[in-house]
């Protein structure tokens, strides 16, 4: 799998200059499948979407194709992602995407897609692929009241992602949940800021960007 799991998106340099080693082909021939389908439960100005929609049409020259999972025939998903390099997710409702790939049947198709494409995760788009941290942890840094059922993400990968922390958009003590967090689990919890990411490059995993750490324990074991 070749992932870049990031907490809100990919102008950060060297985030960028990751994608395009892993895709592996000039800006201009690279091709991008958007999915969008995590915002659409909630409210509130849209215009970090909007924005992150211009920067990718501004940075890859190939299609940018909007992928509606809800709308199209599974089928019909999987041969226009298939044209496309990269499988970009947006952020979002990370308990109703899961929903949403369950439903249209992605969840299933996922795993063969990403023998060969690139996935670029924003916030819940990241979160998604990995294990999902506890409900605790969640309802304080983001405030969220109903997780509509949902005990479990993806698990694709063996980590979990806590994205935004070390900024504006969450409590100034986040990050102390994200050390309970990671003390009550058996697995590493990346702790991300909005300029970082996490890469997965086949059996590799390592942070980019600044201000990123790794969990394990309820201990630090590496940053950036």
């Amino acid at each position: 799998m070749k992932l870049v799991l990031t907490s809100s998106d990919i102008k950060q340099k060297t985030i960028l200059k990751q994608v395009l080693e892993l895709v592996g082909k000039p800006k201009k021939d690279i091709s991008v499948a958007l999915i969008i389908d995590a915002c659409a439960v909630e409210t509130g100005d849209k215009k970090w979407l909007f924005n992150g929609i211009n920067f990718l049409t501004k940075t890859f020259g190939g299609e940018i194709d909007l992928i509606n999972l809800l709308a199209l025939d599974i089928n019909e998903i999987k041969q226009r992602i298939i044209k496309a390099d990269i499988i970009y997710c947006f952020g979002g409702n990370t308990e109703w995407l899961f929903k949403v790939f369950e439903k249209s049947g992605f969840n299933k198709l996922l795993p063969k897609l990403l023998e060969t494409k690139v996935w670029i995760g924003s916030s819940a788009g990241s979160m998604i692929l990995g294990k999902m941290p506890s409900t605790l942890t969640q309802s304080y840094i983001y405030k969220i009241d109903d997780f509509l059922g949902v005990n479990k993400y993806l698990e694709l990968v063996n980590f979990s992602i806590i994205p935004h922390i070390f900024g504006d958009f969450t409590p100034s003590d986040a990050f102390s949940y994200c050390v309970e967090e990671s003390k009550a689990q058996k697995y590493p919890v990346y702790v991300l800021s909005d300029k970082s990411a996490v890469i997965v490059n086949g059996n590799k995993t390592y942070m980019v960007g600044s201000n990123c750490q790794k969990l394990l324990n309820g201990k630090i074991i590496e940053k950036i």
